[in-house]
């Protein structure tokens, strides 16, 4: 996994950078680790707040419209919460399970993670791909 560390360097970086969840914390964003070229390759930031029934309403970016998706069947580490299209871009968001690995919280501090596993932090993931990869 690619940590970003500088400027946004890929469209799906220059993108992502954009995007702010209301009342939310980001606490990460890397490149997806895949086998695709970089400049195709999803970026991801991680946000964490209050659980929060309508968390797609929060997600927000210049011109970006997301709508609820459906749910994917047999996943139990996330739940799909929207999808959209942006810049010729995809846009997932999800929100982590507690059903996640304990790998999974590697980029929250363990009271986020205490909070998480108890049902008072929600976690979000945001995923911005351009490309094939």
């Amino acid at each position: 996994m690619l940590k970003l560390t500088g400027p946004a360097e890929t469209s799906a970086q220059r993108y992502l950078s954009q995007v702010d969840v209301r009342g939310y914390e980001r606490v990460h964003d890397y490149l997806d680790p895949g086998t695709a070229p970089v400049e195709e390759r999803a970026a991801v930031a991680i946000f964490v707040g209050p659980p929060d029934d309508d968390v797609l309403a929060r997600v927000s970016g210049p011109g970006l419209v997301l709508g609820a998706a459906p749910s994917i069947p047999g996943s139990t580490d996330v739940a799909v919460v929207g999808r959209g299209q942006w810049h010729g871009c995809f846009v997932h968001v999800d929100r982590w399970t507690t059903s996640d690995p304990p790998l999974s919280y590697y980029p929250l501090n363990a009271e986020q993670v205490t909070a998480f596993r108890s049902g008072r932090l929600s976690v979000l993931d945001v995923a911005v791909g351009c490309g094939s990869g």
